[in-house]
């Protein structure tokens, strides 16, 4: 059984990764890239530019930015999840739930599939690897939390949750880290995984051809079993931390792909590149974090977030910072998910009167004030805070704005902030609940939780896949009506190509499958 696509395309990204990775490719004639092909014949290396280096190989302790392209390469998912949203095998033939609500998952294993290291992939290997990413501290560890795996006989895993899991299949694909199944050899050498992976994927780590931090070269796996899908004797990942010099490489020949922004569209079109719009895959606003008025007592009434909806012209905000690329939205999840609901999308109109009258119903005539802690690294987020915060001036709040330079400083100042900006990618209902909105969650610093809400989505976390959509669309509904966000803009990616195939017509979040790129 092949369960459902939960987008079409579906979203990638859990905790960690909140920002649009820069990415790019070459074909080589770098000092790091290899030899161009002759004229005529294909490129056998794939240079791929990334804007940090990778934190770890390690399954469980590896970033799902930029960290997801090399651990696409060395090791094997136990599902794929296809650059149309679809799901297909990988290690696992076949997966399906086992009775009703949703926490028991079986998983039969592929046989005759060998680690890079020559040792078989067997069910209790795959067991042992699963129990060891649950005990990690990745950004995707946690939506495993609680979860057992058991191996029976040569080729069947189950996995069994406390709690109703509807997205087994998404958080075992590629771009989740738990399916990145780790040999048994690779388990007992923990501390190695570190700099060495030790998977079943297409390619293996050519340490000598290496240098970390800089440039991380890959060699094609003489053992990896679907020989088709390897399109390139070499894939190099080289750290280029400057978009402007990612966009000076494409154009000089050094570097085939990356993903641009709309102020470079113009350059990158006049230069004779590819320019592919693939669809929203992130959305940027506020998140009110502080609900339960802790430190930022109005926050705690609806009323007043609602105001906050309301006193935001969201087509201006886009038109003005996105471009081309952004599009309003009211609702804190990006196209394409069964979830969404595009009534939702127009739910807060853009009405300074409706706000104000809002706010002098739940008790604050003359406003209020807030700290908002918002990512300065990215400039466009920080254009857009500044366009909300005069906007909300307009109605009386009145915003302090905290810059957070890093990902580090932003998980410190929220602790501090009512409410944070922060560009992110478009997910299932299910993982936006878990990181945002319950007692535990991520970013949800302040431990605020409506009962109503969360019983609403425990109910949902049960569905049948045939009805789980309907009834997480439910769930948002909720989300957006009690306006635990205040949504601005989803954001198309857009990819500057040349000589690449292989680009979807719609990313499965903000990341690509660089497997599945090809001459």
């Amino acid at each position: 059984m092949l369960p459902r696509s939960n987008r079409k395309p579906v979203w990638p990204i859990a905790v960690g990764a909140m920002a649009l990775m820069a990415l790019s490719a070459c074909s080589g004639g770098g000092a790091v890239g290899g030899t161009k092909a002759s004229s005529g014949a294909k490129p056998t290396t794939l240079t791929i530019a990334v804007n940090s280096a990778p934190a770890s190989f390690d399954p469980s302790r590896a970033d799902n930015g930029n960290g997801l392209y090399p651990m696409q390469l060395a090791y094997e998912p136990l599902i794929k999840q296809t650059g149309n949203g679809t799901y297909s095998p990988g290690l696992a033939s076949s997966w399906r739930y086992l009775g009703e609500g949703n926490t028991r998952f079986q998983l039969t294993i592929r046989s005759g599939v060998k680690f890079s290291d020559g040792s078989p992939v067997t069910a209790q290997a795959v067991a042992d690897s699963i129990n060891y990413f649950t005990t990690g501290f990745g950004p995707t560890t946690g939506n495993l939390a609680g979860v057992k795996v058991t191996a029976s006989g040569a080729d069947t895993v189950t996995l069994t949750s406390k709690t109703a899991n509807p997205e087994f299949p998404l958080l075992l694909s590629q771009n989740f880290l738990a399916g990145d199944i780790i040999s048994p050899a690779g388990l007992k050498a923990k501390s190695s995984l570190t700099s060495k992976p030790s998977g079943a994927g297409p390619y293996i780590l050519d340490s000598g051809a290496t240098v970390s931090g800089e440039h991380y070269t890959f060699t094609a796996n003489p053992a990896y079993y679907d020989k088709s899908s390897v399109h390139y004797k070499k894939v190099v990942i080289k750290v280029i931390a400057d978009q402007t010099a990612e966009l000076s490489a494409l154009q000089t020949g050094q570097v085939d792909l990356m993903f641009g922004s709309a102020q470079q569209m113009p350059t990158a079109k006049s230069a004779g590149l590819t320019v592919t719009n693939t669809g929203p895959t992130q959305w940027n606003g506020v998140f009110l974090l502080d609900r339960e008025g802790t430190k930022t007592k109005a926050l705690a009434s609806p009323q007043v977030r609602q105001a906050l909806n309301y006193a935001v012209d969201r087509s201006g905000i886009a038109k003005a910072v996105y471009g081309a690329l952004g599009s309003a939205t009211g609702q804190p999840t990006t196209k394409g998910f069964d979830e969404y609901v595009p009534s939702l999308a127009n739910y807060y109109t853009y009405d300074p009167a409706k706000a104000k009258q809002l706010l002098a119903q739940a008790g604050y005539p003359n406003g209020f004030s807030m700290p908002l802690t918002y990512t300065s690294f990215d400039p466009q987020t920080k254009q857009m805070v500044q366009a909300i915060a005069q906007q909300w001036a307009a109605i009386g709040v009145k915003v302090k704005l905290v810059s957070s330079a890093s990902y580090p400083a932003m998980s410190t100042n929220m602790y501090r902030a009512g409410a944070l900006s922060v560009a992110w990618n478009g997910q299932p209902m299910f993982l936006q609940v878990g990181v945002l909105w319950s007692a535990k969650g991520g970013l949800n610093p302040y431990h605020a939780t409506d009962a109503s809400f969360l019983s609403k989505f425990a109910q949902a976390s049960k569905a049948s896949q045939s009805q789980l959509a309907a009834q997480m669309a439910d769930v948002a509904a909720v989300a957006v009506k009690q306006a635990y966000t205040v949504p601005v803009v989803q954001i198309d990616a857009v990819v500057f190509s040349h000589g690449v195939n292989g680009i979807p017509s719609q990313l499965p979040g903000a990341h690509l499958n660089v497997v599945e790129l090809h001459p």
